[in-house]
């Protein structure tokens, strides 16, 4: 399942730490005016409501940017804050411990770490290591975006071009452009593969860094800067042996790769490189994954099957969305000679959805199937409508209410 660089040296640190907290020549960025990762259309269509002074749009405009004033208060938190060291002892490397990885109980020092799928383990996002801190970088980013796009306040810019600019530009706190020693294995993995997925939303970043452009807030040195770091990533990224590895996998861990991916392509101006990545997908993704009835059967076999159920479905839908505003590749109307496509993905889910069906398989948190589906697969799908402009439902099964303001506002659905 992951690649061994080599066994921990310092094995017993993580002990002495963690439970008290329990390469390739840079291309040149695309000059677009649109943004990759956010639909503009969708937003345009809130920014209508907003001045129509429609009291749903108000209420959750409102409340981000009284989410974004207190975003402009938050000390950055960079990668090189943690306060046990990757194996490479160098601050700057991203590192993470697996999420699902438990000391072994019956071995005296617990090494090496066993794995529990589903049951998280929360040493893995203490401010030890980068897990939470990078969490929180791309929720912060996300926001101020946002609230930037929305209000046209300048401050909010700046404040993500200052995250950006210590997270990813300056030399004493920039991040490494490599995740080499995320989702470490106490005992038998200075680092996986598994750690990409961490850095799904990295979109967020190149949002912000096409904004700050946009606005002329972003100098030419951290445009080169910052153009030169996202090369190096995707460098990396489709290079290594942990990203290599990382593209291999049949489940929702292929399909998030592909989201970081494609979107690189298209900011670094690769846009042939995206769309014969689109055209591997319909192979790779959807006839590996999908069955003819829709069914994922990598994710049902999990013990959180309906969310890793909906991370794949929604995964598959951004990866449309991104194909079809920015690549000539329509992935969304694309079906297998077996019936099997993302269509089908989703109407599979609906009849559980709503009630006409009973989950079968394992869910061992959030309440049940039942609770996870109205939670998470219900505005999964009505997210989907709004991004695509497609009608997957035919009856009216509700799902916005369960929107929150940043959701409200991006997707802008018809209330």
């Amino acid at each position: 399942m992951f690649r061994i660089l080599k066994l921990f040296n310092t094995q017993l640190a993580y002990f002495a730490v963690l439970p008290a907290v329990l390469c390739g020549g840079m291309a040149t960025a695309i000059a677009s005016t649109e943004l990759i990762y956010l639909n503009e259309t969708r937003l345009k269509m809130s920014r209508s409501e907003i001045q129509a002074k429609n009291p749903v749009f108000l209420r959750a405009y409102e409340q981000l940017i009284e989410q974004a004033n207190k975003e402009l208060k938050k000390e950055i938190d960079p990668v090189t804050n943690k306060t046990v060291l990757p194996a490479s002892g160098d601050t700057h490397d991203y590192h993470t411990v697996g999420s699902y990885y438990w000391p072994d109980e019956s071995k005296p020092d617990g090494l090496p770490w066993v794995y529990k799928d589903g049951q998280f383990n929360p040493i893995s996002n203490s401010a030890a290591t980068d897990w939470q801190r990078r969490k929180e970088m791309l929720d912060s980013l996300g926001t101020l975006n946002i609230a930037y796009y929305f209000s046209d306040h300048e401050k909010y810019l700046e404040k993500a071009g200052e995250i950006v600019q210590v997270w990813f530009i300056d030399p004493e706190t920039r991040m490494n452009p490599n995740v080499n020693y995320g989702k470490a294995i106490p005992g038998a993995a200075e680092g996986t593969n598994f750690a990409i997925i961490d850095w799904t939303d990295i979109g967020k970043v190149i949002t912000s860094v096409q904004l700050l452009e946009r606005a002329g807030l972003w100098n030419e040195q951290n445009k080169v800067a910052m153009d030169k770091w996202f090369s190096d990533y995707y460098t990396w990224l489709t290079t290594s042996e942990f990203g290599i590895l990382e593209d291999t996998r049949k489940n929702n861990h292929g399909t998030n790769y592909d989201y970081q991916a494609i979107g690189l392509m298209i900011y670094l101006g690769k846009i042939k490189q995206a769309e014969a990545k689109i055209e591997a997908a319909k192979t790779t993704r959807i006839a590996a994954q999908i069955e003819p009835d829709g069914s994922q059967p990598l994710e049902l076999a999990r013990t959180k099957s309906v969310n890793y159920t909906v991370n794949n479905l929604w995964a598959l839908a951004r990866i449309a969305d991104l194909s079809r505003r920015n690549t000539s590749v329509d992935l969304w109307d694309y079906e297998r000679e077996t019936g099997a496509s993302i269509k089908q993905g989703f109407e599979f889910v609906i009849p559980y959805i709503t009630g006409q069906k009973n989950w079968q398989w394992k869910q061992i948190t959030g309440g049940g199937a039942k609770a996870q589906l109205n939670k998470l697969a219900l505005p999964m799908v009505r997210r989907t409508e709004l991004l695509l402009g497609e009608q997957i439902v035919s009856q009216d099964i509700g799902g916005y209410s369960k929107f929150n303001a940043m959701e409200t506002l991006v997707y802008a659905p018809d209330f």
